[in-house]
């Protein structure tokens, strides 16, 4: 009886502990699945199916892969978005990390101040920041322009041009994501040991060099997943976009998420917005999954 009791006992108290972990995530399952899981799979069953005047519906397979994937205004915005991804991401990266190395020099009270100002952008609405850039960016009124005129240089239609447009939407990316990058990369810098710079500079190493050769591989993990971050929020941009420009001039800065914005609630074809949705999700998943392969892998100082 008592070795039955010693068998017992621990199962009970290890069903009690799995069933109190259950509970605890429990709010946050029921939430992922009402918000996201359901959301994915009605998005997923609408895609085969075309809305039809006054509501009703009709299952026509896969014709509206077919005609999405043939759409030229659909490729556009996909290529708008690699445009815009090439700009923002590679700016956005180096520049939150040279900002990261900077105030991983400074004393911790002026590192926090300044911590602390750089991440107030990244707290900002998108909306209000958006509006803002808009009036900044204004080829009559805009603040930008009359800088320039200061300075003997003629003004620019910014938000205006067809080749300038993009440019200035990722400009007000950086802007938005530079704090954030930031703190991942100085939060980074500071868990490395100073050991291994400490004992590069007394084998004579450089600055440079042991920037090149210790710091850098030791942030690689941190930078790649920056990297992925940026690539998943630049990815799916709208807010800066559809206050600012909504797609124009002529389309230029139409990108995927407003396009398909404009596609389900301004002309009512959710089976066609559906397949965007479902090629966003299939995108990012593949991200998500390039992500996990990284950094399974645990990293050893």
């Amino acid at each position: 009886m008592g070795r039955w009791a010693r068998l017992v006992l621990p199962r009970t108290y290890m069903d009690r502990q799995r069933r109190a972990g259950f509970l605890f995530v429990l709010p946050a399952v029921a939430y992922f699945t009402a918000v996201y899981f359901v959301p994915l799979v009605e998005s997923l069953v609408g895609s085969f199916y075309r809305t039809l005047p006054g509501g009703a519906s009709r299952f026509v397979g896969l014709r509206l892969y077919e005609l999405v994937f043939t759409d030229s205004a659909f490729w556009n915005s996909v290529w708008n978005t690699v445009k815009l991804l090439a700009l923002s991401v590679p700016a956005t990266v180096v520049l939150a990390l040279a900002v990261a190395l900077g105030l991983d020099r400074l004393t911790l009270r002026w590192r926090s101040l300044w911590a602390a100002m750089y991440f107030v952008p990244f707290a900002v609405s998108l909306v209000a920041a958006a509006l803002i850039w808009q009036w900044i960016y204004d080829p009559v009124y805009g603040v930008l322009n009359h800088a320039l005129s200061l300075v003997g240089l003629r003004p620019q239609q910014w938000l205006q041009s067809l080749d300038e447009v993009l440019p200035s939407l990722a400009l007000v990316n950086v802007w938005a994501r530079l704090g954030f990058d930031t703190m991942i990369f100085l939060a980074a810098l500071q868990a490395i040991p100073r050991e291994y710079d400490e004992a590069a500079e007394i084998d004579g190493a450089t600055a440079r060099q042991r920037l090149r050769h210790v710091t850098l591989p030791l942030l690689n993990p941190h930078i790649l997943m920056v990297c992925i971050l940026e690539l998943i929020f630049n990815f799916k941009i709208f807010d800066q976009v559809y206050a600012t420009t909504q797609g124009g001039p002529a389309g230029a800065s139409q990108t995927i998420i407003p396009l398909l914005y404009d596609t389900a609630f301004k002309y009512f074809r959710l089976g066609e917005a559906s397949v965007m949705a479902v090629f966003v999700f299939a995108v990012l998943l593949a991200v998500t999954l390039v992500q996990w392969r990284i950094f399974r892998k645990p990293v050893e100082y």
